[in-house]
């Protein structure tokens, strides 16, 4: 996705260090209530700044052995939009470092501060990898598989290699954050429990309503009831019957494709927005049946498997594409936001080598059935057991061109598949450029990048031209209240630190003091000659049964003078917040939001509001 050029390349202690509270007096907020940095941190930073939008290809260039091609200069690569070459305007390379012997410790934060940032890995050029074990389009029993191919997977994980473990239901869950500890994720994953999909059928299941629609129409017919019997009023519309239980079938199937599909938009929107503060390339390793989802638009809408060239059948519309028409645009939003997060997708299908047209139930189910009826059901389910294994595969195959990621299919091998998806990320190059192009209007635009040395090159091979909106009114408002649930994971779009004070003597209510980086804000330049924000705070509070308790939601519209604006680039945005909360602990989640580029950040804090008439009497 294009991006406006206001990404940082710095060091990861040093850019936490900017998330330190400052008072900046010049804003229009009525704050001037935080935290002191701490002493001895570096406050420096390297920023790069221009006011075009870019668009930042990740490429992993491998000779025919798959190993990394070191080496390469800019004046190597040449990258074309939509057939128009474009100049390169930044380049980078990214080669992952030996382990470090002896990890960074967690992020260490003074009493009462919080921030939804707290590993600091000890080189910026060290990838991390997402792992996603999708319950949703699994069936239960290839899920205990596949939870036993993951565990082994991360038994071997190399060292300092951070990983984060998400887990996909009926929502998305993160099991266990960035860590490079194989214990930690073992022990998280362990923890998984697998179970049946609501919104799955099974091949058995879907065999025996078939045969039983198929069983009826057989009753009906003449055959059935000898040669000299005919049709009574009674047994004529058994035959009906059958076909309507067909198309009660297809309907099910379409509603439980359409609800996954949605589902699985929004985890993944979820996804992108919580590990988006994380520097560099993320390789997203998706552990699935099916693939519910496709970001192309130039992908066939119909199975090749079952087109008229290849059988004696009508064409069948792909599944995994069924009203991409309608769902488009949270399909475009959600290839956007992968693109912003530079999330590279490695699809990678745990039911192995697949052999269409086995498990045919011939028992009981078909006893009642004649030769040519057996026949038929026999290859209605070979077609469909192809039909479905196309869809899934093209759709990896296009989830993975489009993020730059690589579908993985046909082995039965999932913990190689596994290390293949983490280590093809790791070492690659980085291109920036201004498109040529500067009509912003949501068309995709295709990209193709080539390489003097021969190389094949793997990167995301187009993007949607998504105009920059901002939200405002009831669009902030639905943004900031799906992030503030404490089922999703922390977004970090935007890099924050919190101190929470609880209640004392001469506060009777819980202070809240934030410090934004600033760097992630969009400041845009008034007629004024000064800087110009406008950022959304929101406090929950939700106490043990998981209520809400109290909430406070206001907007500052910020108007920084240079000075005040280069201190706040330095030390952060500060907003400070009150909630009046009763006795009792409680689960807060606060959150910020940026309307002129979208991005939010939450963190969760635990508090416990003291009794003051508990107090007194223990005095």
């Amino acid at each position: 996705m294009a991006k406006q050029c206001r990404d940082r390349v710095s060091s990861w202690p040093a850019y936490l260090c900017l998330l330190a509270v400052a008072l900046i007096t010049s804003a229009t907020a009525q704050n001037n209530s935080a935290a002191a940095p701490p002493k001895g941190t570096d406050q420096s930073t390297r920023v790069f700044r221009s006011t075009s939008r870019l668009v930042l290809l990740d490429v992993v260039a491998t000779d025919h052995q798959g190993v990394f091609v070191a080496g390469l200069k800019v004046s190597d690569f040449t990258v074309l939009e939509d057939g128009k070459p474009q100049k390169v305007s930044a380049f980078a390379v990214h080669v992952t470092p030996q382990a470090p012997k002896h990890p960074a410790p967690p992020l260490q934060l003074p009493p009462h501060q919080f921030s939804n940032f707290t590993d600091v890995p000890q080189a910026t050029d060290r990838p991390v990898t997402i792992v996603l074990l999708d319950m949703l389009n699994t069936s239960g029993q290839d899920q205990q598989y596949t939870r036993k191919q993951m565990i082994k997977f991360l038994k071997g994980l190399p060292q300092g290699r951070p990983v984060a473990l998400f887990t996909l239901t009926s929502q998305l869950k993160m099991v266990q954050g960035f860590t490079g500890d194989s214990d930690a994720l073992v022990k998280a994953a362990t923890a998984i429990l697998t179970n049946t999909p609501l919104l799955m059928g099974s091949e058995a299941q879907q065999q025996q309503e078939e045969i039983g629609a198929t069983t009826l129409e057989s009753l009906a017919a003449p055959s059935s009831m000898g040669p000299s019997t005919t049709q009574s009023s009674t047994s004529m519309p058994i035959a009906p019957i059958g076909q309507a239980i067909r198309d009660a079938l297809g309907s099910e199937d379409v509603f439980q494709k359409l609800e996954r599909m949605n589902m699985t938009i929004n985890a993944l929107d979820i996804l992108a927005r919580a590990v988006a503060g994380y520097s560099g390339r993320k390789n997203l390793l998706w552990l699935s049946a099916e693939f519910p989802i496709a970001f192309g638009p130039g992908i066939t809408p119909y199975n090749q498997a079952s087109h008229p060239l290849n059988a004696n059948v009508g064409n069948q519309t792909n599944h995994q594409l069924h009203d991409l028409q309608n769902e488009a645009p949270p399909v475009i939003q959600t290839a956007a936001l992968l693109a912003a997060s530079q999330i590279a997708v490695y699809p990678i299908d745990v039911r192995g080598v697949i052999n269409p047209g086995t498990g045919m139930d011939i028992s009981t189910s078909t006893a009642g059935l004649g030769h040519l009826a057996l026949q038929n059901e026999t290859l209605d389910a070979n077609t469909r057991q192809t039909t479905a294994v196309w869809d899934t595969h093209e759709a990896m195959s296009d989830v993975a061109r489009q993020t730059g990621g690589e579908a993985l299919y046909g082995t039965n091998d999932l913990k190689d598949a596994l290390n293949r998806g983490m280590d093809e990320g790791s070492n690659y190059y980085t291109l920036a450029y201004v498109p040529t192009n500067h009509e912003w209007k949501g068309k995709y635009r295709n990209i193709e990048v080539k390489a003097t040395a021969g190389a094949k090159l793997n990167y995301r091979r187009g993007y949607y031209a998504l105009p920059e909106r901002q939200y405002t009114g009831d669009r902030a408002e639905a943004a900031m209240a799906a992030a503030m649930k404490l089922s999703v994971p922390e977004f970090t779009m935007l890099f924050m630190r919190v101190q929470v004070l609880p209640p004392d003597a001469e506060h009777k209510k819980v202070r809240i003091d934030y410090a934004v980086d600033a760097h992630d804000i969009n400041f845009t330049d008034g007629d004024d000659q000064k800087k110009h924000a406008s950022v959304d705070f929101m406090a929950t509070a939700w106490d043990k049964d998981l209520k809400l308790a109290s909430h406070s939601a206001e907007n500052m519209d910020a108007t920084l003078r240079d000075d005040a604006y280069q201190q706040v680039m330095r030390t952060g945005l500060p907003f400070h917040q009150e909630l009046d909360l009763k006795p009792g602990t409680y689960t807060l989640r606060l959150g910020a939001l940026d309307r002129g580029n979208q991005k939010i950040g939450t963190v969760n804090v635990p508090i416990t509001v003291p009794d003051p008439a508990a107090t007194k009497a223990s005095k």
